[in-house]
């Protein structure tokens, strides 16, 4: 038991980035103490000593469990390793948990390393996913599932050294190297000479990645990450989206309780809706119920639809949307930052790299890479016509507090300006292609369906601007154009920009 024990706490001590001595100093115990636990020199450890480390070392409720029932001599989830608790009340990603347990027996069968990197915006559920699909495949791996949060988004990343800390002490090595080169050949001397399940938690980078994998054949390695991680190579990649409608309605009866669901079924499609299927502000939601016993469902709803407070209601404690939106938008240079919020000032359903090179009065090839960098960070999607973008509706919701905040009413309507001048030239353009003695003049290569919908984005520049005459205007020639064409979905959306003039449909 003694050893278990100091196996455990040392993992736990490691993973938290604290010493010996420091871990004392807030335990109010002697570091001796300490480590004789951790060299399992302490047959019958005190209770209240072990509760005050587990204290100190701020454990979940599943680990700090575990380790006062490995210091009274009880059992130990071995199967779990070192990873975090899994939700009780998973729902979804039923296709995605089918390839991962694919991934896990090929990885059983083959002679090589298999890493798969699960990406995705931030709230997507990155984390639930590879844990709760670690839980399910650790039967089928000797050693681990081990786990490593590699704290990406935090100012002070996990260190080298620190993650093979945690991995070493996993593996039952009592006393690591103090060199950090050390620790990594023997990390990858004992790798080579096991099979198991290893996940890489919030990775900020490929370089953080790079020197954990495993060296042995036999073994998956579950990387989950907001950048897409391209430099690495040799991966399978699993993108993560939002949820579908079914999953959300899965998600939420689970949490909340499925009768109360179906009592409020339109309540409910509303809320999924009003949160985007983004698993973080569902989870949010359902939490917001569960503490708010006498809230409906439709009371939540109500106050989600207010978009300036609806990042302030998806917060329940300590969990906020916002902050994980923050998260990532620090991260970013600044010219990506302001590239980001100035799409806020002109909402757009896509955008493209012309549309944004206007708004950020920037060259368009520049601006290609900085949206590519923003698809990387999981701030923007790339939509499913190449060269298309799409932002979220919670994120465009964060990038307009951030244009509000961090840009100039000047600002943002010269932004504002510069999309017009854009449209405008790209819509007289289009006009040419209606009128057959204009027909030659028009620039070869070009698409009157893009035509048209670059109206019908003017438009919507026009009409946000508080500019409805002129917003008319370009809608009529923008359904002139997509009637002409015959681009059925484009003039459906362009009966609804007219319906928010007020006019009835053509």
């Amino acid at each position: 038991m003694s050893g278990r024990l100091g196996t455990l706490l040392r993992r736990h001590r490691a993973s938290a980035g604290l010493t010996q001595e420091k871990l004392a100093e807030l335990a109010g115990v002697a570091v001796r103490t300490v480590r004789n636990l951790e060299l399992g020199r302490v047959a019958r450890p005190q209770r209240r000593t072990v509760e005050e480390l587990a204290d100190r070392l701020r454990l979940s409720e599943p680990d700090r469990s575990r380790l006062l029932s490995v210091a009274r001599g009880g059992p130990e989830d071995d199967r779990a390793g070192s990873l975090p608790g899994d939700l009780a009340d998973f729902a979804g990603r039923a296709e995605e948990l089918r390839r991962l347990a694919g991934e896990a027996e090929a990885a059983r069968r083959s002679g090589a390393v298999r890493v798969v990197v699960v990406s995705g915006p931030p709230g997507v559920g990155k984390t639930s996913l590879v844990v709760h699909s670690a839980y399910a495949q650790a039967r089928r791996f000797p050693y681990g599932p081990l786990f490593v949060d590699l704290r990406g988004m935090d100012d002070e990343p996990t260190t080298l050294a620190q993650a093979l800390d945690q991995l070493l002490t996993a593996l039952g090595v009592a006393q690591p190297p103090s060199s950090p080169d050390a620790r990594l050949t023997l990390w990858r001397t004992l790798s080579a000479d096991r099979r198991g399940l290893l996940v890489l938690d919030n990775a900020r980078d490929e370089a953080q990645v790079r020197s954990l994998l495993p060296s042995g054949p036999g073994w998956l390695v579950l990387v989950s990450s907001r950048n897409a991680l391209a430099g690495l190579v040799g991966v399978h990649r699993l993108p993560l989206g939002v949820l579908s409608d079914a999953e959300t309605h899965t998600l939420l009866a689970t949490a909340v309780g499925g009768g109360r669901i179906d009592t409020e079924g339109a309540a409910a499609v509303e809320l999924g809706r009003l949160c985007g299927g983004l698993p973080l502000a569902l989870r949010v939601a359902v939490n917001r119920l569960a503490v708010r016993p006498e809230w409906s469902v439709q009371s939540l709803v109500e106050r989600l639809r207010d978009e300036q407070r609806r990042l302030d209601v998806l917060r329940a404690g300590d969990v906020q949307v916002r902050s994980a939106f923050e998260l990532s938008y620090r991260l970013l240079d600044a010219p990506a930052r302001r590239a980001f919020r100035l799409l806020a000032a002109v909402p757009l359903p896509q955008y493209s790299a012309p549309v944004v090179a206007a708004l950020t009065d920037e060259p368009v090839t520049v601006t290609e890479d900085r949206l590519d960098g923003l698809v990387d960070a999981g701030l923007l999607t790339a939509g499913a016509t190449p060269g298309r973008y799409v932002l979220h509706d919670l994120l465009a919701l964060f990038a307009a507090e951030r244009v509000a905040g961090d840009e100039t009413a000047e600002s943002r309507e010269a932004a504002r300006d510069r999309l017009t001048a854009y449209l405008l030239g790209r819509g007289a353009a289009a006009e040419g292609w209606l009128d057959p003695a204009c027909r030659g003049d028009f620039v070869a290569g070009d698409d009157p369906n893009a035509g048209g919908r670059t109206h019908l984005s003017l438009a919507e520049v026009l009409l946000r601007a508080g500019e409805p005459e002129r917003a008319r205007h370009a809608l009529d020639g923008a359904t002139d154009i997509l009637d002409a064409v015959n681009d059925v979905p484009s003039v459906r959306h362009a009966e609804r920009v007219r319906a928010r003039l007020g006019e009835p449909l053509r």
